[in-house]
C-alpha cells in the first residue's frame, strides 16, 4: 500500500484543527457569556438589597430627626434661659435620647462576594459615600452622648459645660442627618439609573439572540 502524500492528510489535519480551535472558541464565548450573565444577577441582587437596606435606614433616621431636633430646641432655650437648675433635671431631659442603629449588611456582603469589582464607578462612590456617612452618624450618636452623660462629666460644677456640649452634639447629629437625607435620595438615583442601564442590556441581548436564532 503506497504511502500516503502531505496533499493527502495535510487538508484534512488542517481541517480537523480548524474545528478544534473553533469548539474552543465557541466554548470560551459561552463561558464568558454565562460569566456575563451571572455577574449582571449578581449585581441586580446587590442592588435590591442595597435599595432594601438604604430605605429602611433613611426610615430610621427619618424618625429620629423630629426628635433629636425637639431635644436640640429644648435644651437650647432652656440654657439660654438658665432653666436647668441641676444634674438631675439635664439628665431627666435627656435620659430619653436613643442612638439610632442602622444596617450595613448589604455593603459588607457586597464586599464579601465581590459585587464591587463588577459595578460601575459612580455607583460604588455613591454608595461608599452613603455608608461612610452612615458608620460616622451611628458612631457619634451612639459615643456622643454617652460621654457628656458619663459619671466623669456628671457634676454640679460642670453643668452649664455639660449643657452647652450637649446642645453643639446634638447640632452636629440632627446636621448630619439632614446631610443623610440628601446622600439617601442621590443614592438611590445611582442605583435606579444603575439597575435600569442592565435592563436594558439584557432586554438589548435578548433581542439580539431572538434575531440570531431567527436568521438561522
Amino acid at each position: 500500500m503506497p504511502a500516503k502524500t502531505t496533499a493527502d492528510w495535510l487538508p484534512r489535519v488542517l481541517f480537523e484543527s480548524t474545528l478544534i480551535v473553533l469548539s474552543i472558541l465557541v466554548a470560551l464565548g459561552l463561558d464568558e457569556w454565562r460569566g456575563d450573565r451571572q455577574d449582571e444577577e449578581t449585581v441586580q441582587l446587590a442592588l435590591s438589597n442595597f435599595a432594601s437596606e438604604l430605605r429602611q435606614n433613611q426610615a430610621r433616621v427619618d424618625d429620629a430627626a423630629p426628635f433629636n431636633l425637639g431635644l436640640r430646641s429644648v435644651l437650647r432655650n432652656r440654657y439660654e434661659h438658665g432653666d436647668i437648675g441641676s444634674i438631675d433635671e439635664f439628665v431627666n431631659i435627656v435620659e430619653s435620647y436613643a442612638p439610632v442603629v442602622l444596617q450595613s449588611t448589604a455593603w459588607e456582603t457586597a464586599l464579601a462576594t465581590g459585587s464591587l469589582a463588577k459595578m460601575e464607578y459612580n455607583l460604588v462612590s455613591a454608595l461608599s459615600l452613603t455608608y461612610s456617612l452612615q458608620n460616622r452618624y451611628q458612631l457619634v450618636s451612639r459615643l456622643g452622648m454617652a460621654e457628656l452623660t458619663s459619671p466623669q462629666s456628671l457634676s454640679e460644677e460642670k453643668l452649664n459645660l455639660v449643657v452647652y456640649n450637649s446642645i453643639r452634639y446634638l447640632d452636629n447629629i440632627t446636621s448630619m442627618e439632614e446631610e443623610l437625607g440628601v446622600i439617601y435620595d442621590e443614592a438611590f438615583l445611582v442605583i435606579q439609573s444603575a439597575r435600569t442601564t442592565i435592563a436594558d442590556e439584557e432586554n438589548h441581548q435578548y433581542h439580539v439572540e431572538a434575531r440570531d436564532t431567527t436568521q438561522q
